[in-house]
């Protein structure tokens, strides 16, 4: 790998930690489904990151909640909850840009 390449690629990811560092927890979108016994949220972290989570707990009248990450048609996470809650984090992709490549959150429960 030629030198440039390589200082490119430390550049950019400098950068990317700068403006994660910069903007730690800055929320661009939040949403959350359901309840507070049963349902789902999902995050969205600077444009980047997306944090998830699901929740069932006694008394909901659900056996589940869950939710999934997608993005061009693949499935990036899935977490289902029976009892309690579970979360997890997917990242854009970042070299990709387009309709094609946006992440998708869904939830479901039953």
């Amino acid at each position: 790998m030629n030198t440039k390449l390589k200082a490119g690629k430390k550049i950019i990811a400098l950068l990317l930690a700068l403006t994660l560092t910069v903007g730690l927890g800055s929320v661009a979108y939040a949403a959350t489904f359901g309840n507070a016994k049963n349902g789902a949220s999902n995050v969205e972290v600077l444009n980047v990151k997306y944090d998830g989570a699901a929740w069932n707990y006694s008394g909901s009248g659900y056996n589940w909640a869950s939710f999934k990450y997608t993005r061009n048609g693949r499935t990036l996470l899935t977490k289902t909850a029976y009892s309690g809650k579970v979360t997890g984090s997917v990242w854009d992709d970042l070299i990709r840009w387009g309709e094609k490549y946006t992440t998708r959150f869904n939830w479901n429960r039953g």
